[in-house]
């Protein structure tokens, strides 16, 4: 008997990747295929499983890149005949305008387990992020979700308007910004009054969202001279009268701010998240994979000192002596770190770990344990460094759906500004850049390019780029400071 496998429906929620639900993220990150719709930020695939294999599916209106027949057996297909745990992501809740019905029945016809994951759905979670709730105790006490557009030949959606307009207090049309004229139309035409608040809530949750606020007298309009489009939500009733100014969200010190901060390792960066919470949308580039390169016990030194370039070639050591069951006692000579980092990933290991500084300039020889690109940038700062046995404890490589995720946010113009934290990786960028058919040179014409330092500021302008800002010292509160171009309290912004 074959290889069990199994469908999860999941909703990717209205754009925010912390929207997901715990139990979606653990199918995500466990997925052997990946299906995907065009509302899917693209920057939720960056936490798939490195080996997954990503199928698109597109979804535009009245133009989809796979027809739903189709997408229906590739589901049985993968989680059928193949055997595959197949993840198929839905932007918002699957169960909600996401078809997940016609999905679900083509699965059960061919005998495939699936389950379905909700997700929050762009009604309920872009009105929370306006500062909307959609259901208030002085303001409303009913609300409903309606589709902007439907599969009629005009395409407006055909329902009972007489009772949506009078029984519904809050109303929330999905992708119905073309029909809008035709919406308010019906909405006033049927009784509700010309002068009910509306709110259209575009690219919801996301450092796109824009909102714009008017009535069903005057709302056609105003979206036409703002230029509004889809995605977006067309929210009426009362409660949207409860948004005044700018909302929690759209209020964070770096909310629109779209950021690709450049990465050299597989290990997400703690700025990263920090940047996240006060607002911004950070792309960390390229998504690197660590393969380890286990010692054998032969290779292992046991009377020299040992130098570590990364908490990698750390975990990389420990887990070869595990493997080659020896104990720790056998080490003689000393450990030590390249950085703080490291050596408190030799404290993780209950090991005494010393920075660099501390070794006698004297001492006899050491090992350096870490990856090909890390030596060669330890021989630019150290020159002892050439005088050393190296030992290669692992390698990084790109994962291929990276370069999809630059794309993706590159036609949807969210990346507007790089960072480099570091040499490296400007080169791992840069590589990652020309894989995708960009050069610094043209990046450069668009995003604003901000430096950690000198090092890091050379290595970009060597490769081409125009650098706009470095940083006066490479910490998180210059960072802070020059994405806002002002000076503000750090500590108040970080707490």
């Amino acid at each position: 008997m074959g290889k069990q496998g199994c469908v999860y429906l999941i909703g990717a929620g209205p754009g925010d990747i912390g929207l997901v639900t715990a139990k979606g993220y653990q199918y995500l990150q466990q997925a052997e295929v990946v299906l995907y719709d065009r509302l899917v930020n693209p920057l939720l695939l960056e936490y798939a499983s490195p080996q997954a294999e990503f199928i698109y599916c597109g979804k535009m209106p009245k133009k989809h890149t796979l027809r739903q027949e189709v997408i229906n057996d590739l589901l049985v297909q993968h989680g059928c005949l193949e055997g595959k745990k197949v993840v198929r992501l839905k932007g918002g809740d699957p169960s909600v305008f996401g078809r997940v019905g016609e999905e679900a029945e083509a699965l059960e016809q061919a005998s495939v387990p699936y389950e379905i994951v909700p997700g929050i759905t762009a009604g309920i979670g872009a009105a929370a992020y306006a500062g909307v709730p959609v259901t208030h105790r002085e303001h409303s006490l009913s609300f409903a979700v309606i589709t902007g557009h439907d599969k009629s030949p005009s395409g407006e959606p055909l329902i009972d308007w007489h009772a949506l307009a009078k029984g519904i207090d809050t109303i929330a049309f999905y992708m119905g910004i073309g029909n809008l004229p035709h919406i308010a139309d019906q909405l006033i035409s049927h009784g509700r009054s010309a002068d009910t608040p509306v709110l259209l809530i575009q690219w919801g949750t996301t450092g796109k969202q824009r909102t714009l606020q008017g009535s069903l007298a005057n709302i056609v309009g105003k979206a036409k001279t703002a230029q509004f489009k889809n995605p977006a939500i067309i929210l009426v009733g009362e409660v949207s009268e409860i948004k005044k100014g700018e909302s929690w969200f759209e209020s964070k010190p770096l909310f629109s701010k779209h950021l690709l901060l450049g990465r050299a390792s597989d290990e997400p960066s703690a700025i990263g998240q920090h940047l996240r919470d006060q607002g911004a949308e950070v792309f960390e580039f390229p998504r690197m994979q660590l393969k380890k390169n286990l010692l054998k016990e032969t290779d292992i030194p046991t009377d020299k000192d040992l130098l570590f370039l990364s908490p990698a070639s750390v975990d990389v050591f420990f887990a070869s002596l595990q493997a080659n069951k020896m104990d720790i006692r056998h080490i003689q000579g000393d450990f030590y770190g390249v950085s703080s980092k490291t050596v408190k990933a030799l404290a993780s290991y209950h090991c005494v770990g010393k920075e660099m500084s501390e070794r006698d300039p004297h001492a006899s020889t050491l090992v350096i344990l870490g990856d090909s690109e890390g030596i060669d940038r330890e021989k630019q700062r150290y020159s002892f460094v050439f005088d050393q046995d190296f030992i290669a404890t692992h390698t990084y490589t790109r994962v291929p759906q990276t370069l999809q995720t630059f794309r993706r946010l590159q036609e949807e113009e969210r990346i507007e500004t790089i960072i480099f934290p570091n040499a490296r990786a400007v080169k791992t960028v840069t590589e990652s850049f020309q894989e995708c058919g960009e050069s610094p040179e043209n990046i450069s014409m668009y995003a604003q390019v901000i430096c950690y330092g000198e090092k890091s500021k050379q290595a970009a302008v060597k490769a081409g780029y125009s650098v706009d800002k470095v940083l006066s010292e490479p910490t998180e509160k210059a960072l802070f400071e020059a994405l806002l171009q002002k000076e503000i309290p750090f500590a108040a912004a970080f707490s």
